[in-house]
């Protein structure tokens, strides 16, 4: 690896001469000579292509886009957010929505000899990163949840009496500061832990996988038999395959309980306790780009927890809490689903964050001093080969590492700066409380992001209920405790969010051999954009709808009532948990620290066979069927590589990443569709043999 006049990086043979392989004959890159790892390498297909200095792949035109796609998407993010209480997957097509504006805009400036700089996989990379920062706020931002239940318009449909220092309503000065300090600290609350994750721990973040495989497919020459214009080839056409599989499916779902997702799989026994295939081809995907041990482990997780644990506590109904709870309070089966979910998870991320920092703290600085090669031997790195791509991936990822000196520096500033700012803009929140916040979210965030790069499942939710109990119990004998369990939640929920999308971020920068400094600097112009643009569509969309938050409105955001009686039953503190809630916690806590420790100690040949406690735990609170669409995906994979391995190895990541993104885009549609109460022409439901005779009888009589 070398750097021209310009200071672009370019690949080089052994004597230094820039090689570009774009040129090279078909037969030359299949023939014998080549190593097995170089033939389907993505890395060795673009060898010639330069990489810009990360000055360079952050361009204007870059930003201009990313600002119009991001405030675009907000507007339809946020209306789907108030009005249905659901968001598809905007993140996902960024970087697909951002090559195709780009690479239209640069062919017509190239016509007319106007090109100045080619449309890199980096720019593409950054203007991904850029919106999914930009639409991030949208996502944590809580317009539809904990900030809009701040609110009296919230607070006024509660039974009960109102106090005026649980109040704040929504004006765009106080939220535009509250979500730029609170993002801006997830922005650096992690970046001393992102070799950890990515390079030693290899994390695969799945959503972030299949992007980056989507851009490089996107940038891909067309050489050779097996390259990666073939893999481009089959991206394309499992894409279309998962998209119109998910559109079939949609056409049988018109009305409630309707369509594939209720196929009772293995018996209504089974559906009642969540094990049924969902037919989610997004969930295959990921199945198939998670390893053995990951979709080992949240099948050993479903069959605990829903299999055995919570038919165990429904035995327990009217002892152990209250028969009549609600399905949504954490009085009842759900504190349990939370919090015994949680406590593993957090004792996994605790396990590893203390072995990162302090292990790492002491080994890594020795390591690096004496060999900067990113394989060479340290206590987190496996014994197992190398491929071509994860060699120059590594190498250009640890170019422009980001001084932890620097990032450590900026966070502490962050939360000096908020504990001062944040009493001002909700009075009831203490300086310490907000201090005692920013000490634990790092390792909150770790959850998060340890957790999404496992298994690309979400627990922001749960963090931000933890936050919530902590605070306003806390707070409890004074006046504004509701409005401290709400701030305290917003802070977490914004905070750990962010810090999860920087280390996702960096795997597609990763795999798209993208600067870090760049991938940095494009979330802060983002972030900077979404937190003035977010809060302003919400206002406006406020102000021309002012029952917006009402059970009666066009905009109902149900989820905010929700998030307020939340944190009403919060000031209690965790005696609303139900008996015995924090007891079987803690065990559970204890035990995953425990399972690290025998992986740890465990000859590698038999430690795929002890579970990874974050993925263990995924099925705890979500349930089992999204297990078993990855178990289908993972076993896809295994006959896949049992019958023709040399195939296997280089298509399944794309494979997976077409199901995630075909899957994923129908959403859009169908988010339209639902908005416009246009439902499916069919309904297609799975009943008990005693239910159908009952209902041939019923229509029987009335023909």
């Amino acid at each position: 690896m070398s750097r021209t006049e310009d200071g672009e990086k370019v690949h080089t043979d052994h004597q230094g001469w820039p090689l570009d392989y774009t040129k090279l004959a078909p037969e030359t890159l299949n023939s014998n000579e080549e190593k097995p790892r170089e033939l389907h390498s993505v890395e060795f297909i673009l060898k010639g292509k330069e990489i810009p200095p990360w000055q360079r792949q952050l361009t204007l035109r870059a930003l201009v886009v990313s600002c119009a796609m991001g405030a675009f998407l907000t507007i339809y993010l946020l209306k789907m957010d108030l009005m249905l209480n659901f968001i598809p997957p905007a993140n996902l097509f960024a970087g697909g929505f951002g090559f195709v504006f780009i690479s239209t805009w640069t062919k017509l400036v190239n016509a007319s000899g106007l090109l100045s700089q080619p449309f890199t996989r980096q720019e593409n990379t950054i203007i991904h990163t850029c919106v999914d920062s930009f639409i991030g706020i949208a996502l944590s931002g809580g317009f539809s949840s904990y900030l809009l239940a701040m609110s009296d318009t919230v607070a006024k449909q509660i039974p009960g009496p109102v106090d005026s220092y649980d109040i704040k309503n929504p004006s765009l000065g106080w939220m535009i500061l509250f979500l730029f300090l609170a993002s801006c600290a997830g922005l650096l609350s992690l970046l001393p832990l992102r070799k950890f994750m990515l390079i030693d721990k290899k994390l695969t973040y799945p959503t972030g996988y299949a992007t980056g495989n989507v851009i490089n497919s996107f940038h891909t020459p067309q050489i050779g038999k097996l390259n990666g214009r073939k893999q481009g080839t089959t991206l394309s056409k499992f894409f279309t395959i998962s998209f119109f599989g998910a559109v079939y499916q949609w056409l049988f779902s018109g009305g409630s309980s309707c369509g594939f997702h209720y196929f009772p799989t293995f018996g209504l026994k089974a559906f009642q306790r969540s094990f049924h295939f969902d037919f989610h081809s997004s969930y295959i995907g990921v199945g198939m780009m998670c390893p053995f041990v990951i979709a080992y482990s949240q099948l050993l997780g479903a069959i605990l927890s829903s299999g055995i644990l919570w038919p165990f506590m429904e035995t327990k109904k009217g002892d152990w809490y209250p028969a009549d709870a609600a399905v949504r309070s954490l009085s009842g089966r759900l504190g349990y689903r939370v919090f015994l979910s949680l406590a593993i998870i957090t004792g996994d991320a605790v396990y590893h964050m203390i072995k990162a920092v302090v292990i790492g703290l002491f080994m890594h600085k020795k390591i690096d001093n004496a060999a900067r090669s990113p394989f060479a031997k340290n206590p987190f790195h496996e014994k197992s080969p190398v491929s071509y791509d994860e060699e120059v991936r590594t190498e250009i990822f640890l170019e422009d590492l980001i001084p932890d000196r620097v990032a450590v520096g900026s966070y502490i500033v962050i939360s000096v700066i908020s504990t001062v700012v944040f009493p001002f803009i909700f009075p009831p929140l203490k300086w310490y409380y907000i201090l005692i916040i920013y000490m634990i979210s790092p390792v909150l965030g770790f959850c998060k992001a340890y957790s999404t790069g496992l298994t690309d499942m979400s627990i922001t939710s749960n963090l931000g209920k933890l936050a919530m109990i902590i605070f306003a119990s806390w707070a409890r004998k004074a006046r504004g405790s509701v409005l401290v369990g709400l701030a305290a939640c917003g802070i977490v929920m914004n905070l750990v969010d962010v810090a999860s999308n920087v280390m996702e971020s960096f795997k597609v920068g990763y795999m798209t051999l993208s600067s870090p400094k760049s991938l940095l600097l494009s979330k802060l112009i983002g972030i900077l954009m979404g937190c003035v643009i977010s809060p302003s569509i919400f206002l406006y969309l406020r102000s021309r709808h002012p029952g917006l938050g009402t059970s009666g409105s066009r905009f109902s955001a149900a989820w905010s009532s929700s998030f307020r009686e939340a944190s009403m039953h919060a000031t209690s503190g965790f005696s609303i948990l139900p008996k015995h809630c924090l007891e079987i916690s803690l065990a559970f806590f204890l035990a995953a620290i425990l399972i690290n420790l025998l992986r740890d100690w465990t000859p590698k040949k038999w430690r795929n066979l002890i579970p990874i406690p974050v993925a263990f735990a995924i099925p705890f609170y979500i349930g089992a069927y999204i297990t078993i669409d990855m178990c289908v995906g993972y076993l896809i994979l295994y006959v896949w590589r049992r019958k023709n391995k040399e195939q296997a190895e280089p298509f399944a990541p794309f494979v997976g990443s077409a199901l995630v993104f075909g899957d994923g885009l129908w959403l859009f549609p169908a988010s339209v569709l639902k908005m416009k109460k246009i439902t499916a022409p069919m309904c297609m439901r799975f009943w008990p043999q005693e239910m159908s005779s009952r209902i041939e009888n019923c229509l029987s009589s009335g023909s």
